[in-house]
């Protein structure tokens, strides 16, 4: 695995997650229920700003970059919010974004790795996720890493894993 930090985000780097995460969420509210360009967008923002209401500090989210730890460099962004459900708590892995050229090398695997044990430490009994039913990387990813489907939702499959 490669060795990864999470770190906080900073001003600068939630303002380039925000943008991205809109989009990529617009694109999937165009997919998955047919929303006109304009429509999808706005319902992205304010979807993203209602769950981050104060941004990088928004209490018991996570916006995290994800730093190579030899040197520094961005490798991605990973999000994640710590919630109760079932009398459990858990985390809940809201984004995870590895830049192109990380891919396929361990990085997004050193992530989780990195986002499980800080939620373990915070006392957290599991962690959950959702994936688009036709993101098949994800699907590979997250079954690698110890996921397992609990869960079918109107476009995708709910995982979760034991920490």
């Amino acid at each position: 695995m490669k060795n990864v930090v999470l770190q906080k985000m900073n001003e600068t780097e939630f303002a380039a997650f925000a943008q991205k995460s809109i989009a990529d969420y617009a694109k999937d509210l165009i997919l998955s229920e047919g929303l006109p360009a304009e429509e999808a967008s706005e319902k992205a923002r304010e979807e993203f700003f209602a769950m981050l209401p104060q941004g990088a500090d928004t209490p018991d989210q996570f916006p995290m970059t994800v730093l190579v730890r030899e040197s520094a460099a961005a490798a991605g962004f990973l999000c994640y919010l710590r919630e109760e459900t079932d009398g459990k708590k858990q985390v809940f892995l809201c984004d995870l974004q590895i830049s192109e050229e990380y891919r396929r090398k361990g990085y997004a695997q050193s992530a989780l790795h990195e986002m499980e044990a800080a939620a373990k430490k915070d006392g957290c009994a599991e962690s959950v996720l959702y994936v688009r039913r036709d993101n098949l990387p994800a699907f590979a990813l997250y079954r690698k890493c110890g996921y397992r489907p609990f869960r079918e939702g109107k476009n995708g499959t709910y995982f979760k894993k034991a920490l």
